[in-house]
């Protein structure tokens, strides 16, 4: 393992990537599983094909959570469409696709800043000199901001040093705590996960965007067509939309999941409206951030849940309600119609998350914080 890099380090590799091109040659990755990368890659990802050369790497639901990616395979190569929350993780997927196909990963897509969707990047830059990194220009900038929220450098940093420790510290503690058998099992995996990816990031290389876009740019990749979609603000102020018009599948990082979304680095009302300038793509099947693929028409219930729960708060607030009275009411009010569909894993729930949703809402869209 490569020793732990200082702040100056990081700093200078920020610069490094800032300075990189896209005109070498590339070829195949080569490294080696540490010793702390233990997990059997099945555990992590199911490699799932949905069209032509195209696959979905489904992310296993985990404590430490991953996300999902979408694997487009070329005439002379391979684009990956996200890189996880560690380099381990990012391993794994990669021998999963040399199953499938000995070509070289050519291009790298990140969706957004968040920190499980670029911390696998340098895996796949390593021994590939010629890979090309390509997010939103915003997304680029996040990657570097103090305060953009959770992702970039500045929180691989604030993990190291204070976020993990604590994290760890207290699993140690419920660990101890725990009578119930099946609890305490469950509670020392996490604990196994955190301790593993701690020490990842302890020599965590940050590879950045080497290519920007700022809005909708088709790709021409070995004989596939490959559209890059900027709609404006969502879950992040950065979010990229991957296209494969001839095979009808969009990849849409969290912009588009399987379980609750994540809003506290969001815009509500304008993900409701991005959201319909992607339904407007002719599409039949969708790699989402996280979870399952799913047809077009789970679009209209995501988008659903959002748009219902700007409405409430909206209304809610306008009557006096309290924050805690508005979470409570709204929670049980929306419920019947999203509880089930937003609870299909361990994480993500919609009780988990709902209330967390109502504050942002009302935090974003009434108090216009």
């Amino acid at each position: 393992m490569s020793k732990p890099w200082t702040r100056r380090q990081v700093l200078a590799q920020m610069g490094i990537a800032a300075a990189a091109v896209h005109t070498l040659d590339p070829h195949e990755l080569c490294c080696a599983t540490p010793a702390w990368a233990q997990t059997a890659d099945k555990e992590l990802f199911e490699l799932q094909k949905v069209g032509d050369g195209v696959y979905a790497a489904i992310a296993a639901p985990r404590y430490k959570t991953n996300c999902n990616a979408a694997v487009i395979v070329t005439n002379d190569g391979v684009v990956v469409v996200d890189s996880h929350s560690k380099p381990s993780a990012a391993r794994a997927l990669y021998k999963e696709i040399q199953g499938i196909t000995n070509k070289p990963v050519r291009k790298l897509v990140n969706t957004h800043f968040h920190f499980d969707h670029w911390q696998g990047n340098q895996i796949y830059a390593e021994g590939n000199p010629g890979l090309e990194v390509v997010a939103t220009q915003r997304t680029r900038e996040n990657l570097t901001r103090p305060d953009a929220g959770l992702g970039g450098i500045p929180f691989v940093e604030k993990q190291v040093t204070t976020l993990l420790p604590a994290e760890i510290q207290k699993l140690k503690d419920d660990v101890m705590r725990a009578s119930n058998p099946e609890m305490k099992a469950r509670l020392e995996s996490n604990l196994q996960q955190a301790e593993a990816y701690f020490q990842e990031l302890k020599s965590f290389k940050p590879t950045l965007p080497t290519r920007t876009v700022s809005s909708t740019t088709t790709l021409q990749e070995g004989g596939r067509e490959i559209q890059l979609h900027v709609f404006g603000r969502g879950h992040t102020d950065g979010d990229l939309f991957i296209y494969l018009p001839k095979e009808k599948i969009v990849a849409t990082g969290d912009a588009l999941i399987d379980w609750m979304p994540f809003m506290n680095d969001g815009y509500p009302e304008d993900w409701v409206q991005t959201l319909s300038a992607l339904e407007n793509l002719d599409f039949a099947q969708i790699i989402p951030g996280h979870g399952t693929v799913l047809p077009k028409s789970n679009l209209a219930f995501f988008r659903g849940y959002m748009a219902d729960l700007i409405a409430a708060v909206r209304k809610a607030a306008g009557e006096g309600a309290s924050l805690e009275e508005m979470q409570k009411k709204i929670s049980d009010d929306l419920a019947p119609k999203y509880e089930k569909g937003m609870s299909k894993y361990p994480i993500g729930q919609y009780r988990d998350r709902v209330g967390v949703n109502v504050e942002m809402v009302l935090k974003k869209v009434v108090k216009k914080a």
